[in-house]
């Protein structure tokens, strides 16, 4: 069975990224750094400057320059969030220059050994640098990105939606309407069509990374089989009983369904694009944030971990078909060739494995690794996924003896 995952021992490559990691992270508590300008990569908030805020927000803005700035720590998960409010001087209050920003670092080396690992470092910055500027989506402006890869060092600068914008996060459980999942759809076959085939995909490093590639990079780092068997065990009282003897025909499946999101057309993937991703704004648009995982592959990569996880078991039964074919319609209108509806509709099948297996490794976590999510979360993810295995015969689909 090719699990996608290299062979090379993985006890040694964590070993390796830990001594690397943090080496620099131990340097960096004992030798205080500040930032001033571009190149630097502040990870905490005494790192920094008026100089360096001056250099990533008004370039290309002569005469513009940060004259005050007040910074506030958020929180710490996979990254290190912090928020910045800040002043210009008449030019870049003239220039309209972002005044409410929100940052994501990986300041601690745990952070640098888990997103070095899956290999996804560098994919915010690259995001709002080389994307987002392109697409006219639902989603925050990006302001700045930076990293520097010996040290696992990161930063990505964004709008503080939550601030400029008034919004709400998503969770499993927050009702999502018809209209507001067409609207999230909509966003999606936008970045799909905007890059379907394009050149563009293969001049930024960050996207070289097909969905088989992530998932077996961070299967070895995070001991995927293990801990989805444990996950089993946490989650089964939210899940159908019939899908638990299928444990291992699903996880073998699981890596054919990946090799298949890596084929076709290939286009700008989202690549983490659950519910938990999605907020509302006060003006009730729905759009992602989190463009961490950014990657290239297949549309239904994307689409089937959208729909599976945002909607409710009973709406997503009603309308999983219709909203197949409305996507369809707004990938053509946004520059992709849409497949016919049949081999769209065995796409979508095919895909509903990952929404699974990853958050079972979730909530199948050991006492030493992170907490991703709150239990509540991944057992509504869980539910929905898994209810999905079951109703489009994600195995049937991905072994090819499937009737529809």
């Amino acid at each position: 069975m090719d699990t996608g995952v290299r062979t090379e021992n993985a006890g040694l490559v964590v070993a390796k990224g830990i001594v690397r990691y943090s080496g620099h992270a131990l340097r960096e508590q004992i030798v205080r750094q500040r930032a001033t300008g571009p190149a630097d990569v502040p990870v905490r908030t005494r790192e920094v400057s008026q100089e360096w805020l001056t250099a990533v927000l008004c370039e290309g803005h002569p005469g513009a320059v940060v004259e005050a700035y007040e910074l506030e720590d958020v929180s710490s998960g996979t990254s290190t969030r912090w928020r910045a409010t800040v002043a210009y001087n008449d030019a870049g209050h003239a220039a309209g220059l972002p005044t409410e920003l929100f940052a994501k670092t990986s300041l601690s080396w745990t952070q640098r050994l888990l997103l070095g690992m899956a290999d996804v470092l560098t994919g915010e910055p690259g995001f709002y640098q080389h994307i987002r500027p392109h697409l006219d989506i639902e989603a925050p402006h990006g302001y700045h990105g930076a990293v520097d890869a010996a040290s696992g060092r990161s930063i990505a600068l964004m709008e503080d939606i939550a601030t400029t914008r008034q919004v709400t996060f998503c969770t499993p459980q927050t009702p999502i309407s018809r209209a507001e999942i067409e609207d999230l759809l909509t966003g999606m076959a936008t970045w799909h069509g905007r890059y379907w085939q394009s050149p563009e995909l293969d001049r930024h490093p960050f996207l070289r990374k097909l969905p088989g590639t992530f998932v077996g990079n961070l299967a070895r780092f995070a001991g995927l089989e293990k801990r989805a068997r444990v996950g089993v065990q946490r989650a089964r009282s939210v899940m159908p009983e019939a899908i638990l003897p299928r444990h291992d025909d699903l996880y073998r499946a699981l890596w054919r369904s990946l090799e298949l999101a890596g084929q076709g057309p290939l286009t700008f993937l989202h690549g983490d694009s659950h519910i938990g991703n999605v907020y509302k704004t006060q003006a009730g648009r729905l759009g992602f944030c989190d463009w961490q995982v950014v990657m290239r592959g297949s549309w239904a990569y994307d689409l089937t971990y959208t729909i599976v996880t945002a909607l409710a078991v009973a709406d997503r039964r009603e309308w999983e078909r219709d909203l197949l074919a409305f996507y369809l319609e707004r990938l053509a209108a946004a520059g992709g060739t849409p497949p016919d509806f049949d081999a769209a509709w065995l796409a979508y099948r095919q895909q509903t494995l990952w929404a699974y297996f990853g958050w079972l490794l979730s909530i199948g976590r050991s006492a030493i690794q992170p907490k991703f999510q709150p239990d509540s979360i991944s057992l509504g993810m869980l539910e929905r996924a898994s209810n999905a295995i079951l109703d489009l015969d994600t195995l049937g689909a991905v072994n090819g003896s499937a009737a529809d």
